[in-house]
């Protein structure tokens, strides 16, 4: 044990006499998150997810969970992902505050940052709720419009180098499991090509609208032009064997203690 480390030990010892019962209690229930059983595995070629990496976003997970039932959101997504690349000395520095297009920026590349948590999560395909807002440009009831839309997405991509997405699989019964996947920007670049479709029939102003993306006949994702109050992208059905999965944590729930 290092001169350092037995420090702390002994400054946290002697603090604890001067705790209420409840702040032992809280401390109790961390000692206990980082004792339970867990399931961390990384993608072994994964240069952002190292095994330190893996180790300490797992925990602040496991932590979350010990005080909340809700999913992971996604500024806490940020605020992680750059502390623990940060602590093992990568370089990460979030964008500015309303910075659009990127959110985090890590050794030089510019990443945007997604989550899902969806009560109806599909395993093997991605779903992105709102990849980017759609509130510029010409959009009406207008098929062609569908073209300045995607050309809206297209720009958009072209001010990202990668694109994560964290996604809450199983959200406490029996257990937590997060999986860290990116989404290869040359497969989202494919839109270029889709086929647009929009949904006359619908009541919506402006009206909804798709591009599908596929290829030898089989989907491999659709962009879905969300004409309701936010103006919406969606990407949706995106098969995830065409993705990279860096991280995976699975864990039990914290038990309520005495």
């Amino acid at each position: 044990m290092s001169i350092r480390k037995r420090e702390r030990i002994e400054r946290l010892i002697a603090a604890l006499p001067t705790l209420s019962n409840y702040r032992l209690r809280v401390i109790e229930k961390v000692v206990s998150v980082f004792r339970a059983p867990i399931e961390f595995q990384r993608h072994e070629s994964s240069m952002l997810i190292t095994p330190q990496v893996l180790q300490d976003f797992g925990d602040i997970l496991r932590l979350h969970h010990a005080f909340s039932r809700e999913p992971f959101s996604k500024d806490k997504f940020e605020y992680a992902l750059e502390r623990v690349l940060v602590d093992s000395k990568v370089k990460a520095q979030l964008a500015p505050r309303g910075t659009r297009g990127y959110d985090i920026e890590i050794t030089g590349e510019r990443y945007s940052l997604k989550t899902e948590a969806a009560k109806a999560i599909k395993v093997e395909s991605i779903h992105i709720s709102k990849f980017m807002e759609l509130g510029g440009g010409q959009w009406g009831a207008d098929p062609n419009d569908l073209v300045g839309l995607r050309e809206q997405f297209l720009t958009n991509l072209r001010g990202l180098d990668r694109i994560l997405t964290l996604r809450a699989l199983k959200k406490g019964d029996p257990t937590y499991k997060y999986e860290l996947i990116e989404i290869p920007k040359e497969l989202l670049v494919r839109a270029e090509n889709g086929r647009l479709e929009m949904k006359t029939e619908s009541s919506q102003i402006p009206k909804p609208g798709y591009c599908y993306v596929d290829e030898d006949g089989k989907m491999l994702f659709s962009l879905y032009f969300d004409g309701g109050g936010e103006r919406k992208l969606q990407i949706k059905g995106l098969r995830k064997d065409l993705c990279v999965v860096h991280g995976v944590w699975e864990f039990p729930p914290l038990k309520d203690m005495p």
